[in-house]
């Protein structure tokens, strides 16, 4: 079970309300942030706290607690000045890791400038995955139906210095290994040999079922 994490979500269309959704179904504390009462109330019994406000509203963002959040979601894309206001309030107050969605590349380069940590493109990046990826200790996480899931994935420390045949991926996780990629950045193993030796800094990515690939956090 992954440790419990606070996040917040600004902004609740339908890539702010996927990433609620999956980051509480994980488990996750989750506070939803939208101005519209129609979409806070139908997402309300679904997370741990659902609060009705304008976002540009800097006194009413302090007083809600967003600097303790271990993150925050803006998922707000069709109103650039909402998006960077929003963005800015929550670096002045602090929040440690800022996430941004952005429409265009020109909203993406503006928030990129005004501070955000993180800024995804909505045709490159679904709700779901990005909530996985924040949950599980993944570099990027690809669910290519109910039955098959694709993750990228930094090794567990206690693997370095191992064989592929001596960790038994398969039979302990039920996880197929596709590539290892070290960290010095040249072409990867693609289907290594079971006798290669994992190396620190490494990079797996692996296939399996999605309940198989939880496992692994």
């Amino acid at each position: 079970m992954s440790e419990v994490k606070s996040y917040a979500v600004i902004g609740l269309g339908g890539f702010g309300s996927s990433v609620a959704r999956t980051l509480s179904q994980e488990g996750m504390e989750v506070m939803v942030i939208d101005i519209h009462k129609d979409k806070i109330n139908a997402l309300a019994p679904e997370v741990t706290y659902a609060l009705q406000l304008d976002v540009t509203n800097e006194m009413a963002m302090k007083n809600i607690g967003l600097e303790h959040m271990d993150a925050v979601i803006i998922a707000i894309g069709e109103n650039l000045e909402v998006s960077v206001m929003a963005t800015i309030i929550c670096k002045e107050i602090g929040v440690p890791l800022v996430i941004a969605k952005a429409e265009t590349t020109l909203h993406k380069t503006i928030l990129d400038k005004v501070g955000a940590d993180q800024v995804i493109l909505p045709e490159k990046e679904s709700g779901y995955r990005l909530a996985k990826n924040l949950v599980g200790n993944f570099m990027d996480y690809f669910s290519l139906s109910g039955r098959l899931s694709i993750v990228e994935m930094p090794v567990e420390k206690e693997w370095v210095g191992k064989s592929l045949r001596e960790l038994k991926l398969r039979s302990t996780y039920r996880i197929n290994i596709i590539s290892i990629q070290n960290e010095d950045g040249g072409d990867p193993d693609s289907f290594p040999n079971p006798d290669q030796l994992i190396r620190e800094g490494d990079i797996i990515i692996a296939a399996g079922r999605p309940q198989d690939i939880e496992s692994l956090r």
